[in-house]
């Protein structure tokens, strides 16, 4: 009876169907996630699935054959420059099968354009789309701007759900701009241009409160602001409105009018030689963001023009 019931559960085995095995499916990204001409640039084809792949084959459309078969799943560009730009596809396989995936690689390169805000307004903005996943314990913001209001005029507003106020540059009126860190600011005084862009860059770090400023290249002396503070996340970063709200509640008469153009953000300080540098569009640190790939949504009346 006991061989019975044993040959029963080897027959029971042998012909029961197979679980179904879990399909390979692959996905590429690219870190950093927003890329920087001239830096260094990973895709990373990314697999789940049971049983991992053994092998990873890169493609590029157009060229005319594969650019790496590896067990590595990383595709390194070093440095990215826009001979690289173009439609990616990995093949991941193993024992389990095959899983494909493709990723564009674009820029758009906004050197020698502005957005122009053309009047005053309370739903034309410029969204950034850069999306920032943690705290800031330091950060830069660099952009020039082009305008002849006297009136307060908002330049760049980083808000959270907490605080409105996270990261604003605000200029209250010629010669002046304001670098507000949760809630509270510092006041800067410049020279009255007339008839010229300003280029201004500001920096905190969190561990001294320290906040440097840069009008036109040059440095303005130090001052402390907010000491201990983390810049919180998620944001909303917009360009030419003041958030009283996350995302909301503007004040036509704190709108921009004029033109914006070059806008950095890094999460770090930077040197002088760095702000000189990101004045003409040529960064040697990589930035969250930047005027070479500015990933941005235009909202209401703002034009981008050469």
């Amino acid at each position: 009876m006991a061989r019975w019931r044993l040959c029963l559960l080897i027959l029971a085995v042998l012909f029961s169907p197979a679980a179904p095995r879990e399909t390979l499916r692959a996905q590429i990204w690219a870190q950093p996630p927003v890329p920087t001409l001239y830096h260094q640039l990973m895709l990373i084809c990314e697999v789940t699935g049971e049983i991992g792949p053994q092998e990873y084959l890169w493609e590029k459309q157009g060229s005319p054959g594969p650019l790496q078969k590896h067990p590595n799943s990383i595709l390194l560009f070093r440095p990215f420059n826009k001979t690289h730009l173009g439609t990616y596809t990995c093949t991941a396989s193993g024992p389990q099968g095959t899983a494909v995936a493709t990723y564009s690689l674009w820029i758009n390169d906004m050197v020698g354009s502005v957005f122009v805000f053309p009047q005053e307004s309370q739903s034309a903005y410029v969204q950034v789309k850069a999306k920032l996943e943690q705290p800031l314990n330091n950060f830069t913001v660099c952009l020039r701007s082009f305008t002849d209001l006297t009136r307060p005029c908002s330049l760049f507003s980083y808000a959270t759900k907490n605080q409105s106020k996270e990261i604003r540059l605000f200029k209250p009126g010629p010669g002046r701009y304001e670098l507000y860190v949760g809630g509270k600011f510092l006041l800067f005084r410049v020279p009255k241009s007339l008839g010229e862009s300003e280029h201004v860059c500001a920096s905190w770090e969190s561990s001294t409160g320290i906040v440097r400023f840069w009008f036109n290249g040059k440095p303005w002396p130090r001052k402390g602001l907010q000491r201990g503070y983390i810049v919180g996340v998620p944001a909303s970063i917009l360009l030419g409105q003041d958030q009283d709200s996350f995302g909301g509640r503007f004040n036509d008469q704190q709108s921009f009018m004029g033109e914006i153009s070059s806008v950095y953000m890094w999460d770090m300080g930077i040197s002088t030689s760095e702000v000189k540098a990101a004045m003409y569009n040529r960064p040697n640190e990589t930035p969250i963001f930047g005027w070479r790939n500015f990933p941005y949504k235009i909202v209401g009346e703002v034009y981008l023009k050469p």
